[in-house]
């Protein structure tokens, strides 16, 4: 099911609406160029995503392709970073988790200037938090079976982690997105 990963972004987006100074988030420009060349062994790509809605929007869409079973979605203000979203399906295999570890590492780096060993510490702890919370939610027969977490950073800057039985979606949302 493919609400999930909207719902997160929207509860991330509302949380980090707060008046909080703004974290030096790279600008959209400069978060491609950097996503290209972190993760270039992935074959990273983008192209402006064709987007269909009855509300208006200013908001640019990216979609972000690479060669190995990862794929991820950006939206943007201009240069404002809004939101990115890098996901898979699941269940997947080694390789594709990796990849998708490898990708989730890079767009940290391009987007908050973190070094690998703090996003993989990060990125570790939300995988297990997310697991544990969709195994649980199997466990009690939820209707809607799922494992969520979310980290808040400073300036209204969240992350999040979600996990179905269909995907897995890592999302960074910016103090500005809606």
């Amino acid at each position: 099911m493919r609400l999930g990963p909207t719902v997160l972004a929207l509860a991330l987006a509302a949380w980090s609406a707060s008046g909080r100074p703004a974290m030096a988030l790279a600008g959209c420009d400069s978060f491609l160029a950097s996503l290209q060349t972190d993760a270039s062994d992935l074959g990273v790509a983008y192209s402006r995503a064709i987007v269909v809605s009855r509300t208006r929007s200013n908001a640019s869409d990216f979609d972000i392709t690479t060669k190995v079973d990862v794929d991820a979605t950006l939206s943007c203000r201009g240069d404002t970073f809004l939101r990115f979203e890098a996901r898979i399906g699941e269940p997947a295999n080694a390789r594709t988790t990796t990849n998708f570890e490898r990708l989730q590492t890079a767009a940290l780096k391009a987007a908050l200037g973190w070094d690998v060993g703090k996003s993989r510490g990060v990125l570790k702890g939300m995988t297990s938090d997310a697991s544990e919370f969709l195994t649980a939610s199997r466990e009690r027969g939820d209707v809607y079976v799922a494992g969520k977490t979310e980290e808040h950073e400073p300036g209204g800057v969240s992350l999040g982690m979600m996990a179905t039985n269909s995907d897995r979606v890592f999302v960074i949302v910016g103090p500005t997105a809606e």
